[in-house]
């Protein structure tokens, strides 16, 4: 089966995936890249995880009455705000782990011994 970031890859156009893949393939992290890209993914996290859910709770309260007189749209709207905290959690996981296996496939590096260890 094919990971997301490799099916996304697949479906781009020849040229745009090839300036993907050397982006990938080349990109090295630094001190600055890395603060930068960890404030945006956090303030992304904050966004996803906390704002989105709770604006939809006090829209699904407020605007569309889908209080606890309402039995199953009360359990609805639970069920709702459960997955808009849960697919972007589960993206925050497995993206990065998918995006690690990629850079590794495109540099040619094996998946046996990536951080080297005890020889």
């Amino acid at each position: 089966m094919m990971n997301p970031v490799e099916l996304m890859l697949k479906t781009m156009p020849a040229p745009m995936r090839q300036r993907t893949e050397a982006f990938f393939r080349d990109f090295e992290w630094t001190w600055t890249k890395a603060v930068v890209f960890s404030l945006v993914m956090w303030l992304l996290a904050i966004i996803l995880l906390a704002v989105i859910p709770s604006w939809w709770l006090y829209f699904a309260d407020q605007k569309l009455g889908w209080r606890q007189t309402r039995f199953w749209l009360f359990k609805l709207r639970d069920v709702v705000a459960i997955i808009l905290f849960s697919a972007p959690f589960g993206g925050f996981i497995m993206v990065p782990y998918h995006v690690q296996k990629l850079r590794r496939r495109l540099r040619s590096e094996s998946e046996s011994r990536p951080t080297g260890g005890y020889r």
